[in-house]
């Protein structure tokens, strides 16, 4: 039973990160797409605030490696849940898996709608 607490609690700290990770990830959605604007709606010159643009570029691909970091390690955990004993404890939360793509180890291209 400590061992199910435990999974429950981790788990719960996994799925806020994971959460925290994709909010902030949104957000940063936002302010690439509000600076060009900000700059067009200004009159100002493309060059006029390039190297923000940049930064916020910079940091949005390393939120991006942070979200695949984290999705490599909930896929560890639930492995080691398995190797603890816990396979057939459901840790409720972090989305609904039923629609999941099998799991190969790799990225697929998502293709829009």
């Amino acid at each position: 039973m400590k061992r199910r607490i435990v999974a429950e609690r981790l788990a719960n700290h996994l799925f806020t990160t994971e959460e925290a990770v994709d909010t902030t990830l949104a957000l940063m959605g936002d302010l690439i797409a509000a600076m060009p604007r900000a700059r067009l709606e200004a009159g100002l010159a493309a060059r006029v605030g390039q190297q923000a643009v940049d930064r916020v570029l910079e940091a949005a691909s390393g939120m991006a490696s942070a979200r695949r970091s984290l999705i490599a390690a909930h896929e560890a955990l639930a492995e080691a849940k398995d190797q603890v004993g816990l396979r057939r404890v459901t840790l409720v939360g972090g989305g609904d898996k039923a629609g999941d793509v099998p799991r190969t180890g790799h990225l697929h291209e998502v293709k829009s709608a």
